[in-house]
């Protein structure tokens, strides 16, 4: 019996929809991470703005396409059933082009406080109100190495949140959901992968100020 070892060459599929060439969010986000010391420069697929990717380490390209393929299943395979929309197409809003994974047209309740209190029996009724409508939800599908413990508080993963308070500024909604895959879950033995979701409601004043954020990186950089 012989046994040769083939050497595999990998490339970047196409991206799902179409995107238009120029600046990219995706492209702005990993340039401030690296400024900001949250990516490594080696992570960060050398892309600039404009988001191009030639990826030329096989092992980094891997990766991406693990994440790829994961996307590909889950929204194609789980999400649909849900009746979430797969890839709605690419989003430019002052210049800036980025693709929401899916998005979904949900029933939002939120509790509005009332202006006032009514007292009763030297206490004081709560008269604050339930509202329920429908409101468009994006959808963002992410595979990580990470660790469950590390990513245990969402509030401080910046490049998560941007990009999805990006997107929601992009399809004018304040409501948005992250889908993590942990390939490594907790990375306690035995290794198992774990998968975990989080619906997020922003403020606008968060979507307008990260948005600020965005823009004004790239007017610098341009």
């Amino acid at each position: 019996m012989i046994i040769t070892p083939i050497p595999v060459k990998l490339i970047l599929p196409a991206s799902p929809v179409a995107r238009s060439e120029g600046i990219h969010v995706s492209g702005i986000i990993r340039s401030i991470a690296v400024e900001m010391g949250i990516l490594k420069q080696e992570l960060a697929e050398e892309a600039g703005l404009s988001d191009i990717r030639e990826i030329t380490d096989q092992t980094h390209l891997l990766r991406i396409l693990i994440g790829i393929a994961w996307e590909e299943f889950y929204i194609g395979k789980v999400l649909k059933s849900e009746g979430i929309l797969d890839h709605p197409g690419e989003v430019e809003l002052d210049g800036i082009h980025m693709s929401p994974d899916g998005e979904s047209l949900d029933v939002i309740i939120t509790r509005k406080p009332a202006c006032f209190t009514k007292k009763y029996q030297g206490g004081l009724e709560d008269q604050s109100r339930t509202h329920a409508g429908k409101a468009l939800r994006v959808h963002e599908i992410k595979a990580t190495y990470k660790s469950t413990n590390t990513v245990g508080d969402m509030s401080k993963e910046w490049m998560y949140l941007t990009q999805l308070k990006a997107y929601c500024k992009g399809r004018g909604t304040r409501y948005g959901e992250l889908h993590i895959l942990f390939l490594c879950g907790d990375y306690s033995y035995p290794i198992k992968p774990l998968l975990r979701r989080w619906q997020l409601e922003f403020t606008q004043h968060e979507l307008d100020s990260n948005w600020e954020l965005l823009r004004d990186y790239r007017d610098q950089r341009q």
